[in-house]
């Protein structure tokens, strides 16, 4: 027999002091996410945050939800967010992923959404009926420097054993090709002598009213609250001793060994006149949303991005701002690019269908978190 447990907002505090929940095999989330649920400015005590399933009394899935505010049909509605979706594989045919996804569905009526998944869990939600084609992002991956360690393993899961020697051919390579970085940022600099940024902690005034004027396509209306909650409690949190960690006892993203958010405020002539949000893990920075208008060029916001990733010693830049892959593509301080798909759907509870004139950051839905 197939249990489903809920856990809404109020129950967070609860579940959090419950030590026997974290002594389990295996985690249906972490502490540091639960909280951040907790947090999120949309969430209210009676939404859910978490299913858990039993079967004979035994935790075998589980399913996340990120609770958002979207504009749809001329008016402000709420969605949950699919975010976390597992079931172990000595459960297979007993229906409990189906279980917890008609569970889902029918706790946030019918308003429910995912922008991000595998081929695999897409064939599930195809069947269900539930959901119709939000977006087809297109964007790209563009590579700086030499990162063989992450992705030969990701290519060919069996050499993962020759991690330390594709780390040292990474570091090889990456002494010639920052030799060569050094020359582009030098480049860079002189072609943004007239531009000025500004890290913020908490967005200022300035930077919402430009924000106001570039969003008004966007399905996902951003503010103060959210920019501020997602600075301050991450679902990944940095751990340098990452090997040390329980997070092999979770499916998904707990810890990593670098992990942060760059909200950058861009000036020009003394007024803003661009903001972006850029993630980093590890080597991997995600352009998450982007705000500017046309006083700024889009090869000064691409230049601006190029310059913070050589500094940070990134390696790949994973973008879906159209105008700036298409910068991304034409530029040749790049070693490669590769296309990228983001394919994003949505509820029919919501009864509609065309979204061509509705714009998704990357960021939307829970791709900002991990």
């Amino acid at each position: 027999m197939i249990e489903i447990k809920k856990i809404y907002k109020s129950d967070v505090s609860e579940v959090i002091d419950n030590e026997d929940f974290w002594n389990h095999s295996f985690l249906a989330t972490s502490k540091h996410r639960l909280l951040a649920h907790f947090k999120n400015p949309h969430l209210e005590d009676g939404d859910l945050v978490l299913l858990l399933a039993y079967m004979q009394g035994e935790l075998v899935g589980y399913m996340g939800v990120f609770i958002d505010i979207i504009r749809i049909n001329n008016k402000t509605e709420k969605i949950g967010w699919l975010s976390t979706w597992w079931v172990d594989p000595k459960t297979k045919g007993t229906g409990i992923g189906r279980e917890l996804l008609n569970t889902m569905y029918a706790e946030n009526h019918g308003k429910i959404g995912i922008s991000q998944f595998t081929p695999s869990a897409k064939r599930v939600y195809d069947k269900s009926g539930y959901f119709t084609t939000l977006k087809t992002n297109r964007g790209i991956k563009a590579v700086l420097r030499s990162n063989l360690s992450f992705v030969i393993p990701q290519l060919f899961p069996k050499s993962s054993k020759l991690a330390g020697f594709f780390n040292n051919v990474d570091h090889f390579l990456n002494f010639f090709i920052n030799i060569k970085l050094r020359f582009q940022r030098s480049l860079i600099n002189k072609r943004l002598d007239n531009i000025q940024v500004e890290y913020l902690q908490t967005l200022d005034r300035e930077t919402l009213l430009l924000i106001n004027r570039f969003n008004t396509d966007d399905l996902s209306i951003k503010d103060q609250s959210f920019f501020e909650w997602l600075k301050a409690y991450n679902w990944v949190l940095k751990a340098p001793l990452l090997s040390l960690t329980n997070h092999r006892k979770y499916a998904f993203s707990i810890y990593d060994k670098a992990f942060e958010f760059s909200f950058i405020k861009v000036i020009k002539d003394n007024r803003c006149v661009g903001f972006i949000v850029l993630q980093k893990r590890n080597y991997v920075t995600k352009v998450l949303f982007t705000y500017y208008d046309s006083s700024i060029n889009t090869s000064e916001m691409a230049d601006l991005i190029k310059l913070q990733t050589i500094q940070q010693n990134t390696r790949e830049i994973i973008c879906y701002d159209e105008a700036l892959c298409t910068n991304f593509k034409q530029s040749s301080i790049f070693l490669y690019k590769t296309n990228k798909v983001k394919h994003s759907i949505i509820s029919k509870a919501f009864d509609k269908t065309d979204f061509t004139d509705t714009r998704m950051h990357f960021g939307d839905g829970d791709c900002s978190f991990a």
